[in-house]
C-alpha cells in the first residue's frame, strides 16, 4: 500500500475503493437511447404534421371535386313546367360528417326526381334537370358553390367519398395526437414498451452482475 511522504499514513487508491458495475453501462445506454428517441420525436413533429396536413388536404380536394361536379343548365323556355326552390338551393350551415363512420350512400336524397325542370331564385332564366340532381346532408359540408344544385352521385362515387372520409378522419386523429402529445412519462413508457427485449436484457444483466458482486469476497 502506498505511503504518504508528508504524513506517513497509507493512501488508499480511488480505484481500490470503487467497484466497477457493468450493469450501469447498460442502464446508461438505455437511458441515452430513450432520450434520443424523445429528442428525435420532438424534432420531427413539424415534418409529420406537414405530411399529415398535405394528405388530408389532398383527400378534401378530391371530395370537393366529386361533390361539386357541374350539372346540366338550360335556358328557360316558355311552356316549361318548372319547380321553383326558394330561398336558394340550400339552408345556411352544414353538418360536419363523422369521417370515421358515416356512409354517404345512406343519406342520399332525391328531392328533385318528381320534377322535369327545377330552378331557384338564384338562377333567373335558367333551369336544371330534376333527374340529374340530389341532396345529401353528409356531403353538404364540402359544397363550394351553393348557387347551383348538386349532381346525383353514382354508387362508385359515394364509395370513393367514404374512402376519402376515412383518410380525413385518420388524419384528424393524427394531427390531434401531434398537437397534444403524451406527457414525457407516458412517452417513456411507450418507448420502453417498444424496446421491451432490450430492457429485459439489460435488467437481466444487471441482476446477474449484482449477484456476482454479492458473491465476490471482500478485498483485503
Amino acid at each position: 500500500m502506498p505511503i504518504s511522504r508528508s504524513s506517513g499514513l497509507p493512501v488508499v487508491s480511488l480505484a481500490s475503493r470503487t467497484r466497477f458495475w457493468p450493469g450501469g453501462f447498460f442502464l446508461l445506454a438505455l437511458f441515452l437511447n430513450l432520450s434520443g428517441g424523445l429528442r428525435a420525436d420532438a424534432a420531427s413533429t413539424d415534418e409529420q404534421m406537414a405530411a399529415v396536413k398535405a394528405q388530408m388536404n389532398d383527400a378534401i380536394f378530391q371530395v370537393q371535386h366529386i361533390v361539386n361536379q357541374p350539372v346540366t343548365q338550360l335556358k328557360r323556355m316558355t311552356g316549361m313546367q318548372v319547380a321553383l326552390y326558394t330561398p336558394g338551393w340550400f339552408h345556411e350551415g352544414a353538418i360536419k360528417p363523422d369521417f370515421n363512420t358515416v356512409d354517404v350512400r345512406k343519406t342520399q336524397q332525391f328531392d328533385y326526381d318528381g320534377h322535369q325542370y327545377v330552378t331557384s331564385d338564384l338562377n333567373p332564366g335558367m333551369v336544371f334537370l330534376g333527374q340529374e340532381l340530389e341532396f345529401n346532408s353528409m356531403t353538404k359540408y364540402f359544397i363550394t358553390d351553393r348557387t347551383v344544385p348538386k349532381k346525383k352521385l353514382t354508387e362508385a362515387e359515394m364509395v370513393e367519398i367514404n374512402r376519402l372520409y376515412r383518410i380525413i378522419g385518420h388524419c384528424e386523429q393524427q394531427l390531434d395526437q401531434l398537437q397534444n402529445p403524451e406527457p414525457p412519462l407516458a412517452k417513456i413508457q411507450q418507448l420502453v414498451g417498444e424496446h421491451k427485449p432490450v430492457v429485459i436484457g439489460c435488467l437481466a444483466v444487471v441482476v446477474v452482475m449484482l449477484l456476482l458482486l454479492r458473491k465476490r469476497p471482500a478485498a483485503d
